[in-house]
């Protein structure tokens, strides 16, 4: 995991805890409030995988 997606697991998870908004999450990661919440539903159902782009470490066709 790089530097930068660990990041945001940490940004994610504060804002899962509560302690802060997800405007301020978004704010933080230059994303919208409504990627947030998409986020924060993938890392809730899929734990910290689900952050991780799915097409990770896969050839191109």
């Amino acid at each position: 995991m790089s530097v930068k997606e660990s990041h945001k697991v940490f940004v994610i998870e504060q804002a899962i805890e509560g302690n802060i908004t997800n405007r301020q999450a978004a704010e933080v990661l230059g994303l919208s409030k409504r990627q947030i919440i998409r986020l924060k539903k993938g890392t809730k159902t899929e734990g910290t995988a689900g952050l991780a782009h799915k097409k990770g470490g896969r050839e191109s066709k």
